[in-house]
């Protein structure tokens, strides 16, 4: 005789994924002159940085994380369009609208220019829940670097020493592996920013321009600390 199945403490069965990720493809509809105008105020201030954040790669720009305090116009509505599309997304993911509603958003951002063969090396930010990376300008690659210049998600669960056919093409979201975006002007990538992720070497003649955002959400009523 077969044994009964087992319930769990609710007396409900089935599978649940325990432990999903959230990653959100938004297409902002940004229109080309937007982004022609927000491409050339990254290069401006590529190119009146004097002091760089970090030690710089000849081949990577990152610019100072103020972008969004700038009066520039394109600065002004890049705020607006990525940090509203942020909220909008995370706001669905949560599971108290009004509580989310009280909230307001502390943000960060700058811009990152890399170059034919350069690539922005593996970071994470654990000081912010999200991390928006918005698309300003991308290049086709070379035939045969279908992998060049994506966004790419480093796998954070612990994998057992032990695989075979049963658990390596398990259905989403149960998969295991790391995941990759293809950045195209217009649309951003959004998800936790305590996860690695670095952006593959670059195999277009065209730059690639990217915006990057961190945000954390506060409450209204409380001390504005300088972040954003």
């Amino acid at each position: 005789m077969d044994e009964p199945a087992r319930m769990g403490p609710s007396g409900q069965g089935g599978t649940v994924p325990v432990f999903a990720t959230p990653f959100a493809a938004v297409n902002t509809g940004a229109q080309s002159d937007f982004n022609a105008r927000l491409a050339a105020l990254c290069e401006s201030r590529r190119i009146a940085s004097a002091v760089a954040v970090e030690p710089q790669d000849p081949l990577r720009f990152r610019g100072r994380d103020d972008l969004l305090e700038s009066a520039d116009i394109a600065a002004v509505e890049f705020r607006r369009l990525v940090l509203g599309n942020a909220s909008r997304v995370i706001a669905e993911l949560s599971n108290d609208a009004a509580a989310f509603a009280r909230l307001r958003i502390q943000a960060r951002a700058w811009c990152s220019i890399v170059q034919r063969n350069g690539h922005v090396p593996a970071q994470h930010f654990p000081n912010a829940s999200w991390l928006a990376v918005y698309c300003v300008q991308a290049g086709e690659s070379e035939v045969g670097f279908k992998s060049a210049g994506v966004l790419r998600l480093y796998e954070r669960r612990l994998g057992s020493m032990h695989r075979d056919a049963s658990t390596s093409a398990l259905k989403s979201p149960f998969g295991y592996g790391n995941h990759t975006w293809s950045p195209v002007p217009g649309w951003m990538a959004l998800f936790p920013a305590y996860l690695p992720h670095e952006v593959s070497v670059v195999r277009s003649a065209t730059s690639l321009i990217l915006v990057f955002a961190m945000m954390r959400f506060v409450d209204a009523g409380g001390p504005d600390d300088g972040y954003g």
